[in-house]
């Protein structure tokens, strides 16, 4: 198959249903860039090898130049009175004239060759960044399951937790409140105005464990 009939098997597929069948969509993706990414270069060395080469080109004139040549040596020969000389080079002319018909429609032939790979290049170009960015949502919506799994199996430890154990917890960190509270209370001294602050101190932490107890169904 042709590198332009590969070309629009690719591009012509349904990524969407492929990726949606996968049994491994994000391996799929990777696949088919690989794919695109291969054809794409070789439509590239396509172009450039079909657009460097001026053989043809080349033989074309070489060919209109001999026939031009014959022309004048037909000419040539008629004023000279020989006929059949200038039929002989009319007959090269006319030979000439069909030999650069012949490379003139090869080089359109070149062209539209180009100017089809070039397309191509442009539709591969076009489907790899779409791809690229199906590839990116694949694996944002993976990463986005994991996450999940992992915040369900936390959760479902955390709720193995007894209540008490709960409640422990939240004692030890006001008892340390009430650590620190007293500490600060003996550095400001026993004032009457620093004794008040460490009465408001206290009764915020009472509170506070309080609270803790009543939403833990504990008070």
């Amino acid at each position: 198959m042709s590198i332009l009939g590969r070309i629009k098997d690719l591009i012509g597929a349904n990524i969407n249903a492929m990726l949606d069948k996968a049994e491994d969509p994000e391996k799929m993706a990777n696949e088919y860039l690989r794919q695109l990414t291969n054809e794409l270069y070789e439509a590239r060395t396509g172009v450039a090898q079909a657009m460097a080469d001026e053989t043809r080109l080349e033989q074309r004139r070489i060919a209109e130049a001999e026939a031009e040549q014959w022309q004048i040596k037909a000419e040539r020969a008629l004023r000279a009175g020989d006929e059949n000389l200038a039929k002989a080079a009319l007959a090269r002319k006319v030979q000439a004239q069909k030999l650069a018909e012949q490379y003139r429609a090869q080089e359109k032939a070149q062209e539209e060759q180009v100017e089809a790979l070039q397309q191509a290049l442009i539709d591969l170009e076009t489907r790899i960044a779409e791809v690229k960015a199906r590839k990116e949502l694949i694996i944002a919506k993976k990463n986005r399951a994991q996450t999940q799994e992992a915040l369900q199996r936390t959760a479902a430890s955390i709720g193995r937790v007894s209540a008490l154990d709960k409640l422990d917890q939240l004692e030890e960190k006001v008892d340390d409140r009430l650590a620190r509270a007293e500490a600060m209370a003996k550095l400001e001294g026993d004032s009457l105005e620093a004794r008040f602050r460490n009465l408001e101190k206290e009764t915020e932490v009472d509170a506070e464990l309080a609270e803790l107890k009543r939403k833990l169904g504990m008070a």
